[in-house]
């Protein structure tokens, strides 16, 4: 018996079958069945019950994945306690939301490369609820999204918190003083798409004050809303520091609105069953690079 098999125990437990453990580990289907093979020969029991179409633990196999856990534990404390930078490797999946993409992306990555050449890194770029499905799949095993998550499989640990607030381009023609969601619907708002953080959060917006409003354009890309915000399509909502340039300089505004936003919460995301020591170093890094603020008020 060894940590790899107890590692490979907990996936499939984790993701239900032997193919989806598989792809979160990085082996073929092939070399997850020996591991287990080999595991159950070893204690002389079979350890899951593989008839359905979601594979369970027998009763043994529940009992071997308590001390899975806890074999597993200890042996990633050890590898935290005495592993140094140079020796850290290996592959970091990790998905980004659009707002880290166009800021403090390349000043993470180009740190990570410096401090740990061993790392290396896959990125996945996409929207909060797409990146939340690519970790519970397991395509991914990092993520910096918005919001937090709230899943067993799951952990998730604040980085910082940023100011959105509902914006508008030059050319558009609106009253100078405070507006509500009754002002805002005679213009065209502009969102990203569902899978967004903010998609529902501004329907929640509008419906609490029992306005209708028209969604004219949803994309995935917050440059492109930004763009045709900019170009006079519509009124968006949109990060105040991501796009300071612009509203300094006019071509975009940021309008005073009521209710306000609340700041919004930007979490890194991993999964249980990951390096802790890369997880660890990797996070380190996040809070050095990241612009967000550290507290929401």
């Amino acid at each position: 018996m060894n940590l790899t098999q107890l590692e490979t125990l907990i996936a499939i437990n984790e993701h239900g079958s032997f193919a989806r453990a598989g792809a979160m580990l990085g082996a073929t289907q092939s070399t997850v069945s020996a591991r287990i093979r080999e595991l159950e020969r070893y204690v002389g029991a079979e350890l899951f019950d593989r008839a359905g179409y979601r594979v369970q633990l027998t009763p043994v196999g529940e009992d071997l994945l308590n001390f899975a856990h806890q074999f597993v534990g200890r042996a990633r404390g050890i590898s935290r306690r005495f592993r140094q930078p140079e020796d850290i490797s290996g592959l970091v999946r990790l998905g980004v939301v659009g707002l880290v993409a166009h800021t403090w992306l390349p000043a993470l990555v180009k740190t990570l490369h410096e401090r740990y050449p061993g790392l290396t890194l896959r990125l996945d770029v996409g929207l909060t609820r797409t990146l939340a499905e690519h970790l519970r799949q397991g395509t991914i095993e990092f993520a910096i999204l918005a919001g937090s998550m709230n899943d067993p499989n799951l952990m998730s640990q604040t980085i910082g918190f940023d100011e959105f607030g509902w914006t508008a381009g030059r050319s558009l023609v609106l009253p100078e003083r405070s507006l509500g969601p009754e002002d805002l619907r005679e213009h065209p708002i502009l969102t990203l798409s569902e899978d967004s953080y903010h998609y529902p959060v501004i329907e929640r917006w509008f419906q609490k004050s029992g306005v209708a409003y028209e969604n004219l354009i949803s994309c995935n890309s917050m440059n492109v809303i930004a763009a045709l915000t900019e170009a006079g399509l519509g009124i968006s909502l949109l990060p105040q520091r991501c796009y300071r340039e612009e509203i300094r300089t006019g071509r975009l505004r940021s309008l005073r609105t009521h209710p306000r936003f609340p700041k919004v919460e930007f979490s890194f995301v991993t999964r249980r069953t990951v390096d802790e020591v890369v997880s660890a170093a990797t996070f380190d890094v996040i809070r050095e690079v990241s612009d967000l603020a550290p507290e929401a008020a």
